[in-house]
């Protein structure tokens, strides 16, 4: 085995070849971006091969520090068989070694690619064992545990992620049941309440513009900075159709139309009703039920028009209500980000985008719906984001419990406390 540097182009064809699992800080499309981006960040991609073959690969980023010095990380990496425990301890060992005489490099980072404990939503079932002698490699090589991911540390990645499995048993025609009733009722409500969802053009001045309003306003209510649309453009010349854009809205013009159409044919079957009950031709007392039903459900549909009516009155016709951006990464379709305008909250926009990319993730054969990171603190109330785990959780999935971050500090990074 050696232990190499490959390029962006190397790395792309094998995950071209090798339907293998991996996240986006990981993928060759991200190295391209990072390297032909204006911010200041670059990566190299550290690998072992044998006879040729790819057998391991990390992409690490270098942060700056001060102004000479830089703390190396790998997010969601190295990616290896980690049942392979001559593997690691080749691949960490070479690590260690590859930086140990570059000065300027403080630290390392990694958080191997592999799970740590398995649950069931998020209820603990078992430790995996993989991951314990992972952990004893690493410790013997003086790697040391951080205790820290995202939501402590910028740099490092989230350590838990909440995730939905696509298997064989999960369909576009059963996807519904697969859901919550939480979940399942308020898509129906959607439907019902008339919002769509599109793909939106990044590079559209008028799509760009709906995109960037919904995100600001979401930025300023949470109180969390959300990435302007210099970087989703970067993002989809990056990657191209692996990146998507949604946006969930009402058209009331449309809506009123096919709800008027809607009524129209209840009335004309409550009527048919009616005359077949004048005439004794069906049972009197179901017929009257029936009939006050018609009536009911065709008040309700009523005054669907008439609220449409006023949100047209109050904001033009079409209601933006919120948005998405997915990546495509290997076996998962990720949400990435999202965002939802307040005042429209009510029609519960970000149900709608889900359910629509669900869908596409089924057809498209993704193994994994990635809702991407939560915090570790992910039973206590207290959480930051307690509400948004809830959400995720709707959509019944399970929490993935990463390894930790762990570093390996050079002499100079072992004194300073960076």
């Amino acid at each position: 085995m050696i232990f190499t540097e490959i390029s962006s182009e190397e790395l792309q064809q094998f995950q071209k070849e090798n339907k293998h699992r991996y996240f986006f800080p990981q993928s060759a499309e991200y190295n391209f971006m990072t390297n032909n981006s204006n911010n200041g960040l670059k990566t190299k991609i550290l690998a072992v091969k044998e006879n040729n073959k790819l057998l391991a690969y990390g992409t690490f980023i270098y942060f700056q520090y001060k102004k000479f010095f830089y703390k190396v990380t790998a997010q969601h990496g190295p990616i290896m068989d980690y049942s392979n425990t001559e593997l690691v301890s080749f691949y960490f060992e070479q690590l260690k070694n590859y930086y140990s005489k570059n000065l300027s490099v403080l630290c390392v980072r990694v958080n191997p690619f592999i799970n740590e404990k398995y649950y069931n939503d998020i209820e603990f079932i078992s430790d995996n064992e993989e991951a314990i002698k992972t952990n004893r490699i690493l410790n013997d090589l003086n790697y040391y545990a951080m205790n820290e991911d995202l939501f402590t540390n910028p740099t490092l990645s989230p350590r838990c992620i909440f995730s939905k499995t696509l298997d064989e048993d999960v369909t576009e025609a059963n996807l519904l049941k697969k859901v919550s009733q939480i979940a399942r009722y308020t898509i129906n409500r959607t439907i019902k309440e008339g919002v769509q969802v599109r793909e939106i053009d990044i590079f559209n001045e008028e799509d760009a513009k709906i995109f960037d309003e919904i995100n600001r306003d979401t930025e300023n209510r949470i109180d969390f900075e959300i990435r302007d649309n210099t970087y989703f453009k970067s993002l989809k010349n990056n990657i191209g159709s692996k990146a998507h854009y949604l946006v969930s809205y009402i058209d009331c013009d449309q809506f009123v139309e096919i709800t008027t159409n809607t009524i129209i044919n209840l009335e004309k079957e409550r009527d048919d009703l009616k005359e077949k009950l004048e005439q004794g031709k069906v049972n009197a007392k179901k017929a009257t039920n029936r009939l006050k039903e018609f009536d009911e459900n065709i008040a309700i549909w009523y005054k669907k028009i008439d609220k449409i009516k006023e949100l047209k009155s109050e904001n033009g016709n079409i209601i933006n209500l919120s948005c998405a951006s997915f990546i495509e990464s290997g076996q998962d379709l990720i949400y990435f980000t999202s965002g939802a305008m307040r005042k429209f909250h009510r029609y519960e926009g970000p149900y709608a985008i889900l359910f629509h990319m669900m869908k596409y993730a089924i057809n498209n054969n993704f193994k994994y719906f990635n809702f991407f990171g939560t915090s570790k603190d992910f039973e206590s109330e207290e959480a930051t984001d307690y509400g948004v785990l809830q959400f995720k959780r709707n959509f019944n999935g399970n929490i993935e419990y990463f390894m930790d971050n762990y570093e390996i500090r050079n002499a100079i990074g072992k004194i300073w406390k960076i």
